[in-house]
C-alpha cells in the first residue's frame, strides 16, 4: 500500500547550479541535495532517501529514471547513465541525445546558460514522508521517476560537482574556480597540474581533483 502521493509526481525544486555540457552532450551535477532549507513543497530530503530506489533502478535489468525537458513526458532529451548518493545529495551523470531536435535544443540552452538547473520527479511510498514540525516534512524514502533539465533554479544549496571533459588549461581553471578557489590560485594550480590532467582518463582525474578540493574547502569552512 502506498500513500496519497503515489498518484502524482512531486516535482522537487530545481538545483541552483550551472549545468554544463561538453561537445558530446555529457552533463553532470547534483539533482537534489540533502538537508538545508525546505523546498517549495515544505519538504527536506534526508540522506538515504534515494538509496532503495537507486538499488532497484541501477541494478541489471533495472529501469533508469528518464531524462526529460521541464518534466514533460513527451519531451525526452537524452538518458541518465549514472547516479549515486553521496554525503551532499544525489549526483547524476547523463548524455543529451544530440541526434534529436529536443536533445540539440537542450544542449544549446544549457551551453548558453538559458537552462541552469535540474529538477527531480518522484513518488513517495507509504511512510516515506513524515512531519518534522513547524510546517516542514522530511522525505525519508522516495521512488525516483525522472530528472529534468529546467530553466528556473530554486535550490541554492545544489551545484555542479565536476567538469565532464577538460579540453584546455582555461577549462581547468574554470573547474577549480567552481570549487571555490580564487582565479590566481586556480591559475597557479592549473599551471603546475595541467600536464598530469591530460590523457585518456582526463575525466576520472578531473573528478578526483574536484572531489579532493571540495572536501578540503568544506573542511576549512567548518573550522
Amino acid at each position: 500500500m502506498t500513500s496519497k502521493y503515489l498518484n502524482h509526481i512531486i516535482t522537487a525544486p530545481a538545483s541552483s547550479f550551472e549545468v554544463k555540457a561538453n561537445s558530446q552532450g555529457r552533463i553532470e551535477g547534483y539533482a537534489s541535495t540533502f538537508g538545508g532549507k525546505p523546498d517549495r513543497h515544505s519538504d527536506v530530503v534526508l540522506p538515504g532517501a534515494f538509496s532503495k530506489s537507486l538499488q532497484q533502478k541501477t541494478a541489471p535489468g533495472g529501469d533508469m529514471p528518464v531524462m526529460l525537458w521541464a518534466h514533460m513526458q513527451e519531451r525526452p532529451i537524452g538518458r541518465w547513465t549514472a547516479m549515486q548518493e553521496d554525503s551532499k545529495g544525489l549526483h547524476v551523470e547523463g548524455v543529451l541525445n544530440l541526434s534529436t531536435d529536443g536533445g540539440r535544443e537542450a544542449y544549446e540552452h544549457v551551453k548558453a546558460g538559458d537552462a541552469g538547473g535540474l529538477s527531480i520527479g518522484f513518488v513517495v511510498p507509504e511512510g516515506g514522508r513524515e512531519y518534522g514540525g513547524e510546517g516542514v516534512f522530511h522525505l525519508k524514502e522516495v521512488e525516483l521517476l525522472e530528472i529534468s533539465v529546467v530553466a528556473i533554479p530554486a535550490n541554492p544549496s545544489a551545484r555542479i560537482s565536476g567538469v565532464k571533459a577538460l579540453g584546455s588549461k582555461a577549462e581547468a581553471i574554470d573547474m577549480l574556480r567552481d570549487c571555490g578557489l580564487s582565479r590566481k590560485a586556480a591559475a597557479r594550480f592549473a599551471a603546475g597540474g595541467w600536464n598530469a590532467m591530460t590523457g585518456d582518463d582526463t575525466h576520472e582525474k578531473a573528478q578526483q581533483v574536484v572531489q579532493a578540493i571540495d572536501r578540503a574547502i568544506q573542511s576549512m569552512r567548518q573550522l
